[in-house]
């Protein structure tokens, strides 16, 4: 990973990082403009830093914690602006450039400990599985968001003086809308991901591989989701209960990132 060019986008991400701050405490959004442009560059940069990195060591920069953390970032850089294109909800770089900004401070900083020289860090199946992995949890982050941002712009609605930052927040069928195009997107691909995931683990770690943190949560988080779209699409779920389960499967991702240090126990062994 090229630490000059991440730390480049990392540069250009505190603009936006100073804008969700401005826009929170100040209740308006006069930097959005600039963020924007700061995020969408800082993503050119990101690349860079990706591709690079990836032809120094011969394969997808994905196996330290570091390195993890960079790839996430940069895809939630990419789902926030085909979002973004698509909806133009201003109010989702209060979440999204928070994010961003400290995903990558953490990948830019500390040491980088990268696992030792393992066969299966060059299948191109692993590069698959991390990439579906990934841009799932992306996607699904959007998810998060929106159903978060449905449950503010809701209890904004039902005060009698809504605070200024009411006027910021899309409707509620638009944020309805984006956290179920978001759930319906991301969960094919981490599914995809667990699957392919769940055949490396298999043959590393023999009949203990459910036993893998990383797996195991993968597993519940799978779970949450497979609830969530179930009760969208049969059970008729929608606005706030849907938004506390997406907020519950957020929950989830972030103890299944945590587990192993992000990476999985056996590629320590």
């Amino acid at each position: 990973m090229s630490l000059f060019w991440l730390r480049v986008s990392l540069a250009l991400y505190s603009l936006g990082l100073l804008d969700a701050l401005l826009t929170v405490i100040t209740r308006r959004s006069r930097l959005f403009r600039y963020a924007l442009g700061a995020i969408s560059l800082g993503g050119v940069f990101h690349l860079v830093s990706i591709v690079e990195g990836g032809l120094s060591i011969g394969r997808l920069p994905v196996a330290s914690f570091h390195q993890a953390v960079s790839f996430l970032a940069f895809l939630v850089v990419v789902v926030f602006l085909l979002v973004y294109w698509r909806y133009q909800f201003q109010a989702l770089g209060v979440f999204i450039f928070p994010l961003v900004f400290m995903l990558t401070l953490a990948a830019a900083v500390g040491p980088d400990r990268i696992p030792g020289e393992e066969p299966v860090l060059r299948s191109a199946w692993l590069y698959l599985h991390a990439a579906m992995f990934f841009l799932g949890h992306a996607m699904l982050f959007l998810t998060f968001v929106a159903g978060l941002m449905y449950l503010l712009q809701e209890r904004e609605l039902k005060r009698k003086k809504p605070r200024a930052f009411y006027h910021r927040l899309p409707p509620l069928e638009a944020l309805d809308d984006l956290a179920n195009k978001t759930l319906a997107l991301g969960f094919p691909f981490i599914t995809v991901g667990i699957i392919i995931g769940a055949v490396f683990a298999s043959a590393k770690m023999g009949a203990d591989w459910p036993l893998d943190p990383k797996v195991a949560w993968s597993f519940v988080t799978w779970a949450i989701y497979l609830g969530l779209i179930f009760s969208r699409w049969t059970a008729g779920w929608r606005g706030r209960k849907a938004a506390y389960l997406a907020i519950a499967g957020f929950f989830a991702v972030v103890v299944s990132w945590s587990a192993s240090g992000s990476l999985h126990s056996f590629l320590s062994r």
